[in-house]
Parts: structure tokens; sequence; C-alpha cells
């Protein structure tokens, strides 16, 4: 009998760890003597005697009083749980095996996570329809004559739909990762929770954007489209009026308080005036960056959504403008179907030099000495003397060149474009989360 005791009180203390609660081996210590000085008869005292000593923080008490009546509630109780939680995931099993009939390109499974599959599951039709229609018009496209590069392209923007649509009908489905800890028992009690695995939010800011997990995608996308709003607004010299109590703007103020006799009865203020520099988007979409096509995208489609009036360029074997297709309130999912359906050059290989020289041949209005061209891209790439030209001939007509490389910078020694490229631009490593999160708390304009 007092094995079957210590046996449960661990897996509960198991559970509540689990659960969100911080139980060590001396609590569980504590927890087993307190037992011996209540009635187990009564329920209310084992609960009462269970929690003086577990629970020991702000806002545990209500997790802890929902695990324990979960844990050790009656026998035909905890049946009817576990038989509805079963009945629960062969429905959801169900709706991820019909989800995946329609998520297809080209009769080929895209391949989503199960995640993502019930994510589609409990959108309206409507939606449905939406997602389907928008894969229908890839496949009747362009697209598939770059496979194998474009499928993941493809898979991306599906995602992407789904994130968004799940961000804007937050109560409609749950999507929380559960911990799985192989119990049935156990696992239909942290679904009732509602608990969250542990997630290795930390490691996901060092790691290669190219590796990051389905799951984590969203938070890459809200990193790059914060990057493209600090990227697109600094800070000037130049000052406008304020009513916010910043800097003392003495000329106006002893102007405005003539009427007083000059008495200061009424302060002026001035602040800086934000002012949005003018860029020019130069991204490599060549094979080499495929891995990357969600954060090239993103950053694209970041950057117009803050400042509309930039010119945007694609490039790998050689130039192309893509600056008309971005129209205020376009959808994301249908811009990039377009892009992709009348792109010369996506999926090619990569000749820099003739690019940069169609950018200053075809469209020399954009290159004033108020511009900022940003490289987007990991350097590789044909005819680096002719490059190097191409790039110290543009620089004279620009303000600066600034060039966020996706190779990572422990690798820049041995790139011989890099270590080229370097000395003309300022280069800075983007191929992770933490690299974006920096450059978002950087002043990269002069």
């Amino acid at each position: 009998m007092e094995k079957t005791i210590e046996a449960n009180i661990v897996r509960f203390t198991h559970l509540l760890r689990l659960a969100g609660i911080r139980v060590g081996s001396g609590e569980v210590i504590d927890a087993l003597n307190a037992l011996t000085y209540v009635d187990f008869s009564d329920r209310e005292q084992v609960k009462t005697a269970l929690r003086s000593v577990l629970v020991k923080r702000k806002g545990e008490r209500e997790v802890f009083d929902r695990t324990f009546d979960l844990y050790f509630a009656p026998l035909e109780e905890r049946e009817r749980h576990q038989m509805e939680h079963q009945m629960r995931q062969d429905q959801k099993k169900q709706q991820i095996e019909e989800a995946q009939q329609d998520l297809k390109f080209e009769e080929e499974n895209l391949e989503l996570t199960e995640e993502d599959k019930y994510l589609y599951s409990q959108m309206d039709q409507e939606d449905k329809e939406r997602i389907k229609d928008y894969l229908q018009k890839a496949e009747a496209g362009k697209a598939r004559e770059w496979e194998p590069n474009v499928k993941p392209l493809i898979e991306t923007i599906v995602k992407g739909a789904l994130r968004r649509w799940l961000h804007s009908h937050p109560d409609q489905v749950d999507l929380q990762e559960r911990v799985s800890t192989g119990d049935q028992e156990l696992d239909y009690i942290l679904e009732d929770l509602g608990q969250k695995a542990p997630s290795g939010e930390d490691s996901l800011m060092y790691e290669d954007m190219q590796h990051i997990k389905d799951k984590d995608l969203p938070k890459a996308n809200m990193l790059i489209r914060r990057l493209a709003k600090h990227l697109v607004t600094r800070i000037s010299r130049r000052y406008k009026r304020s009513k916010r109590h910043q800097l003392l703007d003495l000329r106006r103020t002893i102007r405005d308080n003539i009427r007083y006799g000059g008495t200061m009865f009424k302060l002026k203020y001035r602040s800086k005036r934000i002012q949005k520099p003018k860029l020019i988007l130069l991204c490599d979409v060549s094979g080499s960056m495929s891995r990357y096509a969600s954060m090239v995208l993103q950053f694209i489609y970041g950057i117009h959504s803050v400042l509309g009036n930039i010119e945007s360029f694609i490039f790998s074997d050689d130039l192309e403008r893509i600056s008309q297709h971005f129209q205020p309130g376009s959808d994301f999912n249908q811009l990039m179907v377009d892009i992709m359906n009348k792109s010369r050059v996506w999926g090619g290989g990569t000749r820099l030099h003739q690019s940069l020289k169609t950018l200053r041949k075809n469209h020399p209005a954009v290159l004033t000495s108020d511009a900022y061209l940003i490289v987007l891209s990991d350097t590789k790439t044909e005819s680096i003397g002719e490059t190097l030209h191409e790039l110290r001939t543009i620089k004279k007509c620009v303000k600066d060149i600034l060039w966020l490389n996706t190779l990572p910078e422990q690798e820049w020694q041995n790139s011989a474009s890099t270590r080229a490229f370097q000395p003309l631009v300022k280069m800075y490593p983007s191929n992770t989360l933490n690299d974006i999160e920096k450059l978002t708390r950087s002043k990269i304009f002069a």
C-alpha cells in the first residue's frame, strides 16, 4: 500500500513539473512526510497537505488544484477522460489525412507538419479554397520549370498563409505543442491543462535560417518584418515641432511669450524629425540562395509594407525589376505567385557583375547620391573581378552600399568573393535570427 502511494506521488510531482510548477526532490520527500499527518480518506486534507509543501510561488495554486483534481479523480471519471482523449486523437488523425489530399503540388504531397495539416483542416471552406486556388495557379504557371527549387518555396508560402490565418483566428483552433510522456493518462491531463512543451527559443536565435523548423517560422518572419521597419526609419539631424516634452525650442518659446512681457508661461518643444532614406533593394534569388527563399521574400515584402516608394530588384544570371508588383494592401501569397510565374531569373546561376551592369545601364535614375543600395546575397558569383569593377562604379553614384550576407560569418575568410567585396561595402552577417536581432538595434545608416 505504501509503495503505491509513493509511486502515485512521484508521478503526480512529475506531472506538476510538466505543468510548469518547480518541484525538486526535497519537495517530493516533504510531500510524502506531510501525508503521514493526514487522513487518506479525507480528500481535502490530502490536497491541502500536498499544496502546502509543493506550491511556493504566486500563480501556482490554480495549476496545482486543477492538476490534483484531474489526476486524483474517481476511476470512472478518469476512464471517461481517457476515452474522450482517444476519440479526439482519432478525429484529429482523420482530419490530417483529409487535409493531405488537398495540400499537393503537381500530385506530390507538400512537406508540411502535422500541425500545419490540422490547422488547414480547421479553416472555413472559403479559406481552404484560397489556398487550393493558389496551388493550382502555381502549378499551372511557369513554376514547374524550376524544380526542385520551387517546391520548398511553395511550401513556405503555404505555411505562411496558414500561420497568418491562425493569427487572425486565435480562438478558433489550439495549436499549442504538448509534452508527450508516452503515458495516455498523463497526456490527457496535460491536454486538459493546456500546457506548452518546453521550447528551445535560445538555440533558435543562433540557428541557421535554412534549418529553422516550421513551427518557428512565424517568429522568423516577425523578426524580418521588424528588421524591415528599422531599416527604413532613421533619425535625422533636423527637428520638427512636438507636443511631447523633449528638447526646448528656445526661439519659438521667446516669440510666443512676448505677449506676456517675456515671462515664460508657455514652453515650446522640438523633437528629431523622422526621415526615411531612399532605398534600392537587390536580392539574390539564384540556386545557392533558394534555401533562404522565405527570408528573401519576407524581406522584400516587409520593407515595401513600411516604405512603399522604393526600388526592388531580384537577380541571378541577370537583373529583374519587381517594384511594380508591390501595391498597398497586396496579398503576400498572390504577390509571390505573380512574381514567380513571371520571373525570368528565379533559381538561375549567379552573375552579379551582369546584374549590376544592367542596374547601372537600364536604371540609372535610381542611382542617386542620397540612395542606399542594399544587397541581400551570400556573395557567391562568377567573375569576381568584373563584379568589383561594377561595385566601385556604382558606389560613386550612391550614398553607400550595405550588404546583408547570408553566409555564416565564420566562413567569410574562406570565401574569396566575401573577402574581395568587404573593403568596398558595409557587410553584415544575416544568416541567423540573432544576426537579424542585432541589425534591428544597430544604426547601419551613416
